[in-house]
């Protein structure tokens, strides 16, 4: 019905725009637009995205709503479509043989979650080139042009300063601007592929999923992207500047990928353990609290795409 679709797409981007200006909510505003996407399509999503940009244009300006449709709208869009992407299984010989129509079933394979998580790789290393590549003209590139609005920014280092106890050198505010770049896209990454879970649990929740809920236990990622990531590193060492913090992007957007592999692999290898939930429930609130766990996670994700580990479990 016209009145059912625009309700709850009027919702739904009311919801966005909520979320979108909400400084702590904000990683939530790609949920609901995913959410009425998973549950009643492509146009759905498409159509909740529209109205939140909308929205926030009129209630505050139009650079907000262009920034919410680039780093909301756009992925939560391109996501829900690649999500619906599906072919129909092909039929083994014993049900191709069968007369009867009514007894074959149009089971349908769709995309991946390990395609999934190589687009949100590209994606996101896509928008990180054009960003550090728009700054190439500047002396230092990026890197320099935001450490220069760190230090124009006297209350921002005055917080800083008193919240760690330190003294910002021109260093000091170096390294975190580019430790601000390099956690960014990754960030990004990491909130798409979550809005797209949380979404998808949402509309298994309430029965109205269109696609099923992938087994991410056996995933499995493409074998090339381990020598793109070696020569990413290789690439590193041999550039300087800001060229070298771009290829540190590409770096931990790649190991990003083998996190959730390694994920994958945690949750496959304790599926029979007594108090599995209470184990999966500390590893996550342990790499929240202690993020560099999560290069120890990417490395059995890696070591996972060498030797197998599920397999052996």
């Amino acid at each position: 019905m016209p009145y059912d679709f625009l309700l709850r797409n009027v919702i739904a981007g009311l919801v966005t725009a909520l979320l979108t200006v909400s400084v702590l909510l904000s990683p939530f505003a790609m949920i609901p637009s995913i959410f009425v996407g998973l549950a009643w399509g492509l146009y759905s999503a498409i159509a909740s995205t529209v109205i939140s940009i909308i929205l926030l244009g009129l209630w505050l300006n139009i650079g907000l709503a262009l920034g919410m449709a680039i780093t909301i709208g756009l992925p939560a869009v391109l996501f829900v479509r690649l999500a619906l992407l599906s072919r129909t299984a092909q039929p083994n010989n014993e049900n191709a043989s069968s007369t009867n129509p009514d007894n074959s079933v149009d089971e349908r394979i769709y995309y991946p979650p390990e395609r999934l998580i190589i687009w949100s790789v590209a994606f996101c290393a896509i928008f990180s080139f054009l960003a550090f590549g728009l700054s190439a003209n500047n002396t230092g590139g990026l890197p320099a042009v935001l450490q220069t609005l760190i230090l124009g920014n006297e209350n921002f280092i005055r917080d800083i300063e008193t919240l760690y106890q330190i003294e910002l050198t021109d260093n000091l505010v170096k390294i975190l601007a580019e430790t601000i770049l390099v956690l960014s896209p990754l960030t990004w990454m990491l909130i798409i592929l979550g809005s797209l879970q949380t979404a998808q649990t949402i509309a298994k929740f309430f029965k109205v999923n269109i696609r099923p809920t992938p087994d991410y236990t056996v995933m499995e990622l493409p074998g090339i992207l381990e020598f793109v990531l070696a020569g990413l590193i290789l690439l590193i060492f041999l550039s300087s500047g800001w060229v070298s913090v771009f290829f540190l992007v590409l770096v931990c957007l790649c190991l990003t990928a083998y996190f959730l592999l390694g994920l994958a692999v945690i949750h496959a290898i304790s599926r029979t353990w007594n108090g599995r939930s209470v184990f999966i429930t500390a590893i996550y609130f342990i790499v929240f609290l202690v993020p560099w766990v999560a290069i120890l996670v990417s490395i059995a994700g890696l070591i996972e795409s060498r030797i197998g580990i599920r397999s052996r479990f």
